[in-house]
């Protein structure tokens, strides 16, 4: 049986604190959790991969946030062996950032697409975040990495979407991404071509946007010195809000 921890100041030793070995998701919920069962089944995933034992039941965490009344905020929930904690806090993007787009650089680390880490929510995220507070000192609000092959593989806390002549591109899974719930919704909702991308790619799109499941659709409107143009970025965020209000 796992502690439970929500507004606690302690939880039970174990290899999450010891050695990063946990899992987590960050779900953004409005009325509703947003992309609930898409989240859950993830972190199950991830739990099995890990070996950190019992699945999370979705009706508990239906119940949590039920009980604890939350609407219009980020729910966090990181699993280790012996602990599952909630954590909140407010979502922090605004009307002005989605008005201004982003700014986008390139990473100097490399993303491995052999190991399975690239591929799991896990705790070990002290890299994303490095790069991602490096990125934000300079002027930028995120970063992308290549891997070790020179593809394209995703931000710090995003998947990247370029549109070259009206058409959707995005980096195959297997170039060393974690596959996002908005990424999906994308994919699904519009004809997207999944395929090796390298910085050339980047730097010859003429619109670019990222995605996660706090952020939604966010346009990018420079990469370095690029700038790009931002109408169909502009439709496709106007449709996924419609999707989840």
């Amino acid at each position: 049986m796992r502690e439970i921890s929500y507004n606690k100041d302690y939880v039970k030793l174990d290899g999450g604190f010891y050695f990063a070995q946990g899992v987590f998701e960050t779900i953004l919920i409005k009325e509703e959790a947003v992309f609930l069962e898409e989240h859950i089944n993830r972190l199950n995933k991830s739990i099995d991969i890990m070996g950190l034992g019992e699945h999370i039941d979705i009706e508990f965490i239906k119940n949590f946030i039920k009980q604890e009344k939350l609407k219009n905020i980020v729910l966090k929930i990181v699993v280790t062996e012996k602990n599952i904690v909630f954590s909140t806090r407010k979502i922090k993007y605004s009307k002005k950032d989605y008005k201004n787009g982003f700014k986008l650089k390139l990473s100097s680390v490399l993303r491995n697409p052999t190991s399975m880490m690239t591929y799991l929510k896990a705790l070990s995220y002290n890299e994303n975040l490095y790069e991602y507070n490096k990125a934000n000192k300079e002027g930028f609000n995120e970063v992308v990495f290549l891997n070790i092959y020179g593809n394209i593989a995703e931000g710090a806390t995003s998947n990247i979407f370029i549109i070259k002549d009206k058409k959707i591109y995005t980096p195959k899974i297997s170039d060393g991404i974690l596959p996002g719930v908005v990424r999906n919704w994308v994919i699904k909702n519009f004809k997207v071509c999944e395929k090796h991308l390298d910085k050339k790619d980047l730097y010859s799109a003429d619109e670019v946007f990222i995605t996660n499941s706090i952020l939604g659709i966010m346009k990018i409107v420079q990469f370095e010195e690029r700038s790009y143009s931002t109408s169909m970025v502009e439709r496709i965020r106007s449709e996924y809000e419609q999707f989840i209000i």
